[in-house]
């Protein structure tokens, strides 16, 4: 049963009481560059068939690919921003832009830690410039800005002043950001998330299924996508 803040608003109290208990899978600081990152044990996870309907905007390459790799992330999470920087790029030459794959960015705003602040922010405003069709540019000026967890890069302030910078249409983003009008989305993702016990960020579903991608390595990510491409 999918959960639904619109339907009973009380779930927002009762999902900061499960956030406070997961702890965050990024470091105080800037990762090395083949970093093991903590986790959680991780118990085997059931395919959700929510993954199936790929959000507008937030999912590219080929919609009638067999292979689909979902990504769970935060714009604050120095291990998130490493992927980004690196493996995303090349996945996306290699198996995005051929048409091998179709990859989906899901929100899961893990270094908030039971309270809305800045990975929540970044994730409302990454929406609001998936309005206007420009997700992934404003995707890659978040991570290009990180400068640490909760130093204040991701304020309404600096996030409308990387809308400009990416020249979204102001006065819709500054409204939509100021509305807040995502964070019942991004908050049912970050429920999903938490649903599937996905182990901190960035997590990947690999056709409905969790890989183990401990240290981001590049080979971490091909060997399965290669193994379920030669399987259909």
């Amino acid at each position: 049963m999918k959960l639904s803040l619109r339907a009973d608003p009380r779930l927002a109290l009762l999902l900061f009481g499960w956030l406070a208990l997961l702890p965050s899978a990024c470091g105080q600081s800037a990762p090395a560059p083949t970093p093991t990152r903590p986790r959680i044990p991780v118990s085997t996870i059931t395919p959700d068939p929510a993954q199936k309907l790929a959000p507008p905007g937030r999912t590219k390459g080929n919609p009638d690919a067999k292979v689909t790799l979902v990504v769970y992330a935060d714009f604050q999470c120095p291990y998130s921003r490493q992927f980004a920087l690196d493996v995303e790029r090349r996945l996306d030459d290699e198996y995005v832009k051929t048409g091998k794959i179709t990859y989906t960015y899901k929100y899961f705003p893990v270094i908030d830690q039971g309270r809305i602040g800045e990975s929540h922010w970044a994730a409302y405003a990454a929406e609001c410039a998936n309005e206007q069709g420009k997700f992934w540019e404003y995707h890659d000026k978040l991570f290009a800005e990180w400068t640490g967890e909760n130093v204040g890069a991701f304020t309404r302030a600096f996030l409308k002043k990387y809308a400009a910078d990416v020249n979204l249409d102001l006065a819709a983003f500054n409204q939509c950001l100021d509305s807040d009008r995502y964070a019942t989305l991004v908050m049912e993702q970050l429920i999903e998330a938490l649903q599937l016990k996905l182990p901190g960020t960035p997590s990947f579903l690999l056709n409905g299924r969790k890989i183990d991608t401990p240290t981001l390595d590049y080979a971490e990510f091909w060997r399965p996508i290669e193994a379920e491409l030669k399987s259909r």
